[in-house]
């Protein structure tokens, strides 16, 4: 299953997503678009790096911040391998949806329009 969502992935980074055209192709909104699009699983940081084409390094830095932020949330850990999710009951994150949906809206209808 994972595969497929991979695979899903791998073509939406290609293309890019409405959230990373109008937000900027940066690594936090990579990061940020990832993690909401596929937000039904937890995910560890190689997954992340594979997914969203961003440095080891750099989600290294990027996960403690999301943390603190309470934009993410630690959902398990296996061995010293730990998943991440996104934490739908911060209100931070619950504006970033709504962020996310309006942006995917309104690219919608421009394209429906043009």
């Amino acid at each position: 299953m994972r595969d497929k969502i991979r695979m899903k992935t791998i073509e939406k980074q290609e293309l890019k997503t409405s959230f990373i055209e109008v937000m900027g192709d940066y690594p936090i909104n990579r990061v940020l678009d990832f993690l909401i699009e596929n937000d039904h699983n937890e995910w560890n940081l190689l997954e992340i790096v594979e997914q969203t084409n961003i440095g080891y390094s750099t989600l290294k830095k990027l996960i403690p911040k999301l943390l603190d932020k309470g934009v993410i949330i630690t959902e398990r850990q296996i061995g010293k391998s730990k998943l991440y999710r996104m934490n739908k009951k911060s209100e931070v994150v619950k504006n970033i949806y709504k962020l996310y949906s309006a942006i995917n809206n309104i690219e919608m209808e421009r394209v429906i329009n043009s």
